[in-house]
């Protein structure tokens, strides 16, 4: 169980630090730390937390502050508010910031952020500007209080079912389509009850997963199809939930059904034809929208190198076999369809994956680019399961080559991480060809050397303001959205979709634009991850400005913030 949920975790957080590393954009403000006192003042940011029910002050709530356009390996200064629920932060630099805060029986926030919280760490809401000397005040938190979902589990013989993961599960936006993720989960204890807590108001849907392959010879192996509150099994029929904040809502009784299962069995080879054994073997289904329910079973290879995966519903399914790690493992998949019988003779042989290599070629001003702060990731498009199955990535060396490695088979694109500034990907080129936005078919032992990305710093910057549409007051926290005009450039991942949001001023400001044609808008509700849907981008034409930004261009522009189009 433990295993499934961690895999699930890391595919979604994985997936979610590429977006915000790929397609987030900020104003920066830097420091200077060689510039004496005098040429720069320190700035203060202080306020208060409350409580949304009732409006008490909040002890013992910890801020956290961190530069806009930070990375997660970038340590946020916190700081907890005291018995007033008050909190100052001192010695500050002139810049951008994010300020969050977390307390104990509360949802988290980001101030000014739009909705409630999501399973993910956005750098959405409100950016906070801070001018030298500048003392920011009445910054503060009005805090909900989380939900709580309560219910029992049993089978068709009215008999508590004890050890499945229960879900409370949402639509999100993720890759560009709408994925139903986990916002909280719970294990059923020997009576078959649940209780998840913490849950952000919203509407909702239950679901039940079977555990996963039970290797006690002891205990009985029983097999239950991932079941939705009522009792059903598909999406579609489920019954949708609506937890309040602060509410506690019980009675929910789900009757899962012993289920028809299937095994796989075969074994795995090493490249030289011996038994592999210890060769950990997951399985994942090829399509839903529902993440979690995609997580299939695991097991490892015995010393003859011989698996059995049991507990396999009818359907497409992918087996995946890794051995080791790093650089040195080794991997195989096969993909099987269960009908109506249990399969065998499956032979896996291990292999070397796929890797890329090559140097990043900074051009002009761009040459001054710090090493340490450029990475590459390559994503997979159309399969969110290969995201955390192999390397993902690469950090790249002083001399600007970089490896990515033991890739999986599957299509992919390039990814650049630049830090702050005017720079850009102008292009990737391999073998003399331009495959700067074309997707990279990678098949197990390719080795793709020599692949070069240049990196331009004459980048275009577009900034403005943004009023709400009624009232022409500023507009705080809203997402501006730049996109390419042309629809073909709009897959995800897409160099050309950038996000920012307004400041407490309303005003914004993106940097490193790749020169082109592009429409632009400002929302007041957008949810961060949609971005990456065409068909969302292409509902938002009609009422989109066109800019045209050349090479090293500054274009200023007025935007009113309207509300975000509701899509199916």
């Amino acid at each position: 169980m433990n295993t499934r949920l961690s895999f699930l975790g890391f595919v979604v957080g994985f997936l979610v630090g590429i977006v915000a590393l790929g397609h987030t954009s900020s104003l920066q403000l830097p420091g200077n730390s060689e510039r004496g006192l005098e040429d720069q003042k320190l700035a203060v940011i202080t306020g208060r937390v409350f409580a949304e029910d009732g409006g008490s002050p909040l002890a013992k709530a910890t801020l956290s502050l961190r530069s806009k356009g930070s990375t997660p390996l970038d340590r946020p200064r916190t700081i907890r508010t005291n018995g007033s629920g008050e909190y100052t932060f001192r010695d500050l630099e002139p810049g951008q910031y994010v300020l969050s805060v977390t307390r104990k029986g509360y949802i988290p926030r980001n101030y000014g952020q739009k909705g409630n919280y999501s399973f993910r760490r956005d750098n959405t809401g409100t950016a906070l500007t801070v001018a030298p000397g500048q003392a920011l005040e009445d910054i503060d938190f009005h805090l909900i209080r989380g939900g709580v979902v309560e219910g029992r589990v049993v089978d068709q013989d009215n008999e508590p079912v004890e050890r499945v993961t229960v879900m409370v599960k949402g639509y999100r936006s993720l890759a560009g389509e709408g994925r139903l993720l986990p916002f909280g989960r719970d294990e059923t204890d020997d009576r078959g009850q649940f209780r998840i807590f913490g849950i952000p108001p919203g509407n909702y849907y239950l679901s039940v997963s079977p555990r996963p392959f039970i290797r006690d010879p002891r205990r009985e192996i029983r097999s239950f199809a991932p079941t939705y509150y009522p009792g059903v099994l598909r999406i579609e029929e489920a019954a949708r939930i609506e937890v309040t904040a602060g509410g506690e809502i019980g009675g929910f009784n789900i009757t899962v059904m012993e289920a028809i299962s299937y095994s796989v069995s075969g074994r795995v080879l090493t490249p030289e034809g011996k038994p592999a054994h210890s060769v950990w073997i997951m399985s994942m289904q090829e399509s839903g929208k529902d993440l979690a329910s995609m997580m299939g079973q695991n097991t490892n290879t015995d010393l003859q190198g011989e698996f059995k995966v049991p507990g396999l519903l009818p359907g497409r399914h992918r087996l995946y076999a890794r051995a080791g790690g790093g650089e040195d493992a080794q991997m195989a998949s096969a993909t099987v369809d269960v009908v109506d019988q249990d399969l065998s003779g499956l032979t896996l042989v291990l292999g070397e994956g796929a890797e890329i290599t090559g140097r990043i070629v900074a051009e002009g001003e761009a040459s001054t680019v710090d090493w340490r702060q450029v990475s590459l990731s390559i994503v997979p498009t159309g399969n969110i399961t290969l995201m955390s199955f192999g390397g993902s990535g690469s950090q790249v060396n002083e001399d600007f080559t970089f490896k990515i490695s033991n890739r999986p088979e599957g299509t992919y694109r390039l990814m650049v991480r630049l830090p702050a500034g005017n720079h850009y990907v102008s292009s990737i080129r391999f073998e003399g060809q331009d495959i700067t936005d074309r997707p990279i078919e990678l098949r197990s032992n390719d080795r793709l050397d020599g692949v070069e990305i240049y990196i331009s710093s004459e980048g275009a910057r577009f900034s403005g303001s943004v009023e709400q549409a009624e009232g022409r007051k500023v507009a705080e926290g809203a997402t501006v959205l730049v996109f390419s005009a042309d629809p073909d450039q709009r897959a995800f991942p897409s160099r050309f979709t950038r996000t920012t949001q307004t400041d407490q001023s309303g005003r914004f400001s993106l940097q490193g634009l790749v020169p082109g044609e592009y429409l632009v808008c400002a929302l007041a509700d957008h949810e961060a991850g949609r971005e990456m849907d065409p068909d969302y981008l292409r509902s938002l034409e009609r009422d989109s400005q066109r800019i045209d930004p050349s090479p090293g261009q500054t274009l200023q522009e007025s935007l009113v913030a309207s509300p975000a189009p509701e899509m199916n």
